[in-house]
């Protein structure tokens, strides 16, 4: 086995260079400068919004930015073709986002997970640990409660307790009473 010290693999990689057309060099260089570019472009769509690193795609050749994925509004799909516009090196933004007013971000799932475990807290404090029963299902402040108590007063501590709850928005009772 070949063992190459990182000297010895820079000969070598100078040397693969060197043995490349003047072509090849040049769809090298152009891969590096774009791949440069395109993260770029999302490192400034990151400052427009932290969920647009997981939401908008950017592809880049030559200077010509294309963003695809969603966007939570019109508003906001212009806000990351400017921002790609803003970045230096960039010729030409193509905008092939969609708007998808539903949406839902890493943020948005994880202030739902945080409402959704605080709500349990609460319930278990207020009600008891046995009401495991229950679950609480969160979407944008809106807590769905799912399970099955054993009386209403049970039932009517629960619900009163997640409206108490900060955050929430309104509370729908999927709550079964079961003697």
């Amino acid at each position: 086995m070949l063992r190459l010290s990182s000297k010895g693999i820079a000969w070598l990689a100078c040397v693969a260079l060197v043995a490349c057309s003047a072509r090849e060099q040049q769809q090298a260089q152009q891969t590096v400068e774009s791949t440069a570019l395109a993260a770029a472009v999302q490192a400034k769509l990151a400052t427009v919004d932290a969920d647009s690193a997981t939401q908008v795609n950017v592809k880049a050749n030559d200077g010509v930015i294309t963003l695809t994925g969603q966007a939570h509004s019109a508003q906001e799909r212009s806000s990351y073709e400017s921002a790609a516009a803003s970045v230096e090196g960039v010729k030409r933004v193509v905008d092939r986002v969609r708007v998808n007013p539903h949406l839902r971000g890493p943020r948005e799932a994880l202030a739902d997970a945080a409402l959704a475990a605080k709500v349990s807290a609460n319930i278990a404090a207020q009600a008891g640990v046995n009401v495991t029963n229950v679950k609480p299902d969160v979407r944008g402040g809106i807590v769905t409660l799912r399970g099955t108590v054993s009386s209403t007063s049970v039932k009517a501590t629960i619900l009163n307790t997640v409206r108490k709850t900060g955050g929430v928005k309104r509370v729908v009772d999927r709550i079964e009473v079961k003697s």
